[in-house]
């Protein structure tokens, strides 16, 4: 799931389609500092709806002039992103 704190924030476990939108919704709930890092190091799986988390998280920090920083982003999101075209905005992450 997730924990936050302060300007950690944790991410763990599952992050595949059952998971995200709940995950977003407790971001939406959350008060969120100017800076983010956003742990993925806990991630045990992933499926293409964890490419929507990540860039619903990058809309987010634009819309209130915030910066998230992505760390451990799991290996096989890279393969997701080329299979859909977009592995120029998640090799920006790293």
């Amino acid at each position: 799931m997730i924990i936050f704190d302060k300007n950690q924030w944790y991410l763990s476990g599952d992050l595949t389609i059952t998971k995200i939108p709940m995950i977003i919704d407790l971001i939406n709930r959350e008060k969120i500092e100017k800076k983010i890092v956003i742990n993925f190091s806990k991630v045990t799986s992933i499926d293409t709806s964890t490419l929507s988390l990540i860039f619903e998280l990058k809309r987010q920090a634009k819309k209130i002039q915030s910066q998230f920083t992505f760390k451990n982003l799991p290996k096989n999101l890279n393969s997701l992103a080329k299979l859909y075209g977009v592995e120029d905005l998640v090799s920006s992450l790293h």
